[in-house]
């Protein structure tokens, strides 16, 4: 079968942050079966971008993106939220997550494996509407004023249902999410 890759720019969390999120997912996955829960690291997602060999990302994107955010800034969780038929660990950026959405939007239209959603993406999106209602999630207490923005290519099989049976990812670029001073 054919891959497909879905290129995704997403926030990634310093590491005691993206540790908890991972707990969180993995609680997901050993509660109710979800593979879908632990298919990718914790990360931000924030769009799906066009690109690819045949379309590349222009030179200096992830810096021109990162500019579009003042510092100082800090992420907080605030609880978990369904969208589109996906969980996440939701997130108050500030204006952050828009800011970065806004600045990547010339570049955005490649293939949509999930929504996006200002939050940590925990997947749960073969879930039954029975198994919804039923997923509880102990949300960390938890913020984060350091952070970094990355290119994340995911490969998976053509078919886009059930596309975390058989996933792998890659971390492309990667850079400090400093934000510009005012």
């Amino acid at each position: 079968m054919a891959q497909r890759e879905s290129l995704l720019l997403a926030v990634l969390a310093p590491g005691s942050v993206e540790a908890a999120v991972g707990r969180a997912q993995e609680a997901v996955f050993r509660e109710h079966g979800l593979v879908s829960a632990i298919a990718l690291p914790p990360l931000v997602p924030v769009a799906f971008l066009r690109g690819g060999e045949g379309d590349p990302l222009p030179r200096g994107f992830l810096g021109r993106v990162e500019r579009a955010v003042r510092a100082p800034y800090l992420f907080t969780v605030t609880g978990i939220a369904w969208e589109a038929g996906a969980l996440f660990l939701a997130l108050d950026s500030g204006g952050v997550w828009g800011a970065l959405r806004e600045a990547c939007a010339p570049e955005t239209g490649g293939p949509d494996l999930f929504p996006v959603f200002e939050g940590f993406f925990l997947g749960c999106v073969e879930a039954t509407d029975a198994q919804r209602e039923s997923i509880r999630v102990q949300a960390p207490d938890a913020s984060f004023s350091s952070a970094s923005l990355a290119l994340v290519s995911i490969l998976t099989l053509e078919a886009g249902a059930g596309w975390w049976r058989e996933v792998s990812y890659t971390v492309e670029e990667e850079k400090p999410l400093r934000g510009k001073r005012e």
